[in-house]
């Protein structure tokens, strides 16, 4: 199976303008291409969420993850699936894989190094 789904269209909907960031006690594991099986510390939801907030929350997970961690960052945003990947590489990180849904995109993020936030 080339990405197993474990979150329902019901939950993210629910979910849309309450916790946003899920890090910490929720690693999961899911198969991406080229990469095989890799687990995932945080999920970010940011479903209506218009730039810059995606990238945002994303370099914000990216700091608070350990050094190899995986962030899932769900979004309906085009221009956050275009940037994101971009801006891996300012910020000692690599884009693995992104993955488009029905009606949002899953971009998966992985922390290569420590990195200062100026």
């Amino acid at each position: 199976m080339l990405f197993q789904n474990f979150f329902r269209r019901e939950e993210i909907t629910t979910h849309r303008f309450g916790r946003q960031r899920i890090c910490g006690e929720d690693k999961y594991w899911v198969e991406l291409p080229e990469h095989g099986e890799v687990e995932v510390c945080c999920r970010i939801q940011c479903i209506g969420d218009i730039c810059p907030r995606p990238q945002l929350q994303t370099l914000k997970a990216l700091t608070e993850s350990p050094v190899d961690g995986v962030v899932e960052v769900i979004t309906d945003n085009l221009s956050a699936v275009e940037t994101i990947p971009a801006m891996m590489d300012g910020y000692a990180g690599k884009h693995l894989c992104t993955i488009r849904e029905k009606d949002h995109w899953r971009l998966f993020v992985r922390r290569e190094s420590t990195f200062t936030v100026i």
